[in-house]
């Protein structure tokens, strides 16, 4: 802020004394034009007066002195004129300048703070086309406005998914008895779409929390929203042919979205409930300071 008021404070001063060279520039080559002009005027006047003497003139000009010399007034009220109206112009271009400047200012102070943001930050999360547990088309705009823990996992998995899921219903348990704590949307991605109907996870998911979304689709659909979250996974072989039996092996791990659909931070899965809703209010302290 300093050194943006010196720089407007050096622009008024350079402007000023622009204006003020032009202004002696422009007196010193018009005051021997009106100089010859009032001579003019003043010879005009005195012979009218050698052949009329009794005839009083009508002239605007003012009485000659004892050496018929002009009276400085017109020239100076003409100079003061002028320099008011050059002092005017300066002024307007100056305050114009001033809020170019001030919105120059904005502008990068702006820039500055969304590089702030997003400097360092994984290139987490983007744009997807599921189906919910309803049947319904469900984007990752449907999303925005909330707090999001999502988790990528298969209800078939024997151990991890269903600890993971556990714990992700006392993180959000234990926001809900935070005070002033916006609410938390848990969402479940299946991995494993060949064998995840959004019955079955609509099913699996009552055993975890009422709030969970549980989401599904085509292979090539839950391939690019895998991609989108930087999700590794990999479907193992069948234990006998023609079994339906298989292990699917996935990144294990719980993203927080913030409301605007970026990544804020994740937890793994030696991360406590407690200190992932410690983590949780820490971010969503900075997220709300950088976005008042």
């Amino acid at each position: 802020k300093q050194w943006y008021q010196r720089r407007v404070r050096a622009n008024n001063l350079r402007m000023f004394g622009g204006s003020c060279f032009r202004l002696g520039t422009i007196l010193s080559r018009t005051q021997p034009i009106i100089s010859r002009s009032f001579s003019t005027k003043l010879t005009s006047c005195s012979n009218e007066q050698k052949l009329f003497p009794n005839v009083r003139s009508l002239s605007s000009s003012p009485p000659l002195g004892k050496k018929g010399k002009q009276s400085p007034v017109p020239f100076m009220v003409m100079s003061f004129a002028f320099c008011a109206g050059v002092s005017a112009v300066a002024y307007a271009y100056s305050e114009m300048k001033k809020t170019e400047m001030e919105e120059e200012r904005k502008k990068r102070e702006e820039e500055m703070k969304k590089e702030k943001l997003t400097k360092g930050r994984p290139l987490i999360g983007g744009p997807f086309t599921l189906v919910n547990t309803e049947g319904e088309t469900f984007t990752d705009r449907n999303l925005l406005g909330k707090w999001v823990l999502i988790y990528f996992g298969f209800t078939f998995c024997p151990d991890i998914c269903p600890e993971e899921l556990e714990k992700i219903g006392e993180i959000i348990d234990l926001m809900d008895n935070t005070p002033e704590a916006p609410r938390i949307q848990p969402i479940f991605v299946s991995v494993d779409p060949k064998r995840d109907t959004p019955e079955l996870i609509k099913s699996y998911l009552k055993d975890f929390h009422p709030r969970f979304i549980g989401l599904t689709g085509t292979k090539e659909q839950v391939k690019r929203a895998t991609k989108a979250y930087r999700v590794y996974y990999s479907e193992g072989p069948d234990h006998a042919e023609g079994a339906n039996e298989y292990i699917v092996d996935h990144s294990i791990v719980t993203f927080l979205m913030d409301p605007k659909g970026m990544w804020s931070c994740n937890f793994g899965q030696r991360t406590s409930p407690e200190e992932a809703v410690n983590k949780i209010v820490t971010k969503m302290n900075e997220f709300y300071e950088n976005n008042r």
